[in-house]
């Protein structure tokens, strides 16, 4: 009996090693993926806005789609740089 419960102690070990050995990696990966959609959406966000500012107007759609990106931008932990520019673009005219 001594020697099962030495093995059953060293099976528990080894199989929560491997399960936070798991659970790092994919934390590791959730972490990169939302980092590279940050820099995505900050690219698409500053883009946009040079795009729209160079224009000096702005359509309904490119504005709600702007405020969206910025949500997300901001959710994902997105520091205020790009909102000085968001903030410049929400001011323009509106056209249709």
């Amino acid at each position: 009996v001594q020697y099962w419960v030495v093995w059953a102690f060293g099976l528990l070990t080894a199989c929560l090693a491997a399960l936070w050995r798991y659970a790092s990696a994919q934390h590791k990966r959730q972490k990169a993926l939302e980092t590279g959609v940050q820099a995505l959406l900050r690219d698409r966000i500053i883009q946009s806005c040079d795009y729209y500012q160079k224009k000096q107007n702005i359509s309904v759609h490119g504005r709600e789609t702007i405020q969206s990106m910025y949500a997300a931008y901001h959710a994902l932990g997105g520091n205020g740089a790009v909102t000085a520019l968001v903030k410049d673009v929400n001011e323009l005219p509106t056209h249709f």
